[in-house]
């Protein structure tokens, strides 16, 4: 059994074996005082019928928020209900090949969270996936003949918490290489409720409409896909859907994220990436970072990080390099998409005065806290055993 799960503001949407049925279970969870037996989804709300019962109704705010909520008389963080909701979730199913998470945001603590939970949860980490809406996005297109992605390929995902613009373009590189680089935007939205009444109708169709026009520039895009329980009534927007429908085919799934979640398991699964193409995500990479240090008196350039690399996962990612005589260490990034390169040094200036007649072994560590915001440190490790560090650690936070 193949899973692909989308998490959002909501629900957790479940769907099995890229069938065309999703699962749409509330992203709440609840817990019987009398009895401690815990509840999630529908089962929570239903058995919140007297005061033995304590839900938390939307538990991705509380994500999100990294919260704090009290059941009875125990505060529970928001990891550990995290944790409770997803175990519960995947003892409903059995015989489980592989299963991917994806979450619309690509924020560190909700996708950490969320894959300590699974990982709890399964028992394997070789079997399951955390990551982003824009992988799935991606996933889905592939899926298609060629002919469908010869041009961009645009998707607006409508909810309560945003709205959210996915954009796929391919780039040709250098050796055969393509890069696919999914381009997002979003803008803060109102809550859907307001769809009841003519105005509110009205203002969404405007925003939606202005949003459009914002993001597509040309009326070059094969398809168009519109996503999102704001979509349930996109018949109201006719000013919008009059736009998007004169510049390319528009296809509505409301539940689209937990379909293509479940492609983007099965290509995992089996292993259905090509290796000539590079994805450009909200969950990798866009850059090639590397280091140039001197070594046996030669300068040399040692790439540390590629581009498509799922930064998430680089979580202090260290590596030992000796060094002779050297004051600081050049770092250089290129961004690939841009074609640009920058660079920084971080000095040892100021730390205490290192070996000149021998070489020098740092330990260089780098954790991505957010897809552009890298943190790198180095440490003196000394020389094995003749030789004892000078210095513990040098830091710097880099803004890519």
């Amino acid at each position: 059994m193949i899973l692909g799960v989308s998490i959002d503001e909501n629900f957790a949407s479940v769907n099995i074996n890229g069938s065309e049925e999703v699962e749409k279970i509330p992203f709440s969870i609840g817990r019987n005082i009398a009895n401690n037996s815990w509840f999630i989804g529908d089962e929570a709300r239903f058995e919140n019928i007297d005061s033995t019962d304590i839900v938390i109704d939307k538990l991705y705010y509380l994500l999100e928020n990294d919260g704090v909520a009290k059941i009875g008389d125990t505060d529970y963080t928001a990891k550990q209900l995290t944790n409770i909701f997803i175990n519960n979730l995947m003892l409903r199913y059995k015989d489980i090949e592989y299963v991917t998470i994806a979450s619309r945001s690509n924020n560190i603590k909700i996708l950490g969270k969320l894959k300590s939970a699974l990982s709890s949860a399964v028992g394997n980490d070789e079997i399951i996936k955390v990551t982003t809406y824009s992988e799935a996005f991606v996933s889905y297109i592939k899926s298609k003949e060629t002919t469908y992605y010869d041009n961009p390929i645009a998707l607006i995902n409508f909810t309560e918490k945003a709205l959210t613009y996915y954009e796929l373009v391919r780039f040709k590189g250098d050796n055969d290489l393509e890069y696919w680089k999914v381009n997002v935007k979003e803008h803060l939205f109102l809550p859907l409720d307001l769809l009841a009444g003519d105005t509110g109708k009205k203002v969404c169709d405007n925003l939606l409409y202005n949003f459009a026009k914002e993001c597509m520039k040309e009326p070059i895009y094969n398809n168009i896909i519109l996503a999102g329980e704001g979509f349930l009534y996109s018949s109201s927007y006719r000013e919008f859907m009059t736009y998007v429908c004169g510049i390319s085919e528009v296809e509505t799934n409301i539940d689209f994220f937990a379909k293509a979640t479940s492609i983007l398991a099965k290509d995992l699964l089996n292993n259905n990436f090509d290796e000539n193409v590079i994805l450009m995500t909200d969950a990798r990479t866009t850059i090639s970072l590397s280091v140039n240090v001197n070594i046996n008196q030669k300068d040399t350039k040692l790439e540390i990080i590629k581009p498509g690399v799922e930064w998430f996962n680089i979580h202090n990612y260290s590596f030992d390099i000796i060094v002779d005589n050297e004051k600081e260490i050049y770092f250089e990034y290129l961004m690939v998409i841009e074609g640009v390169i920058k660079n920084f040094t971080m000095s040892f200036q100021d730390v205490g005065e290192l070996r000149t007649d021998k070489s020098n072994e740092f330990k260089v560590s780098i954790t991505f806290e957010q897809q552009n915001i890298m943190h790198i440190s180095i440490a003196d490790n000394g020389f094995g055993e003749f030789y004892e560090p000078v210095f513990k650690t040098v830091t710097r936070t880099e803004t890519i």
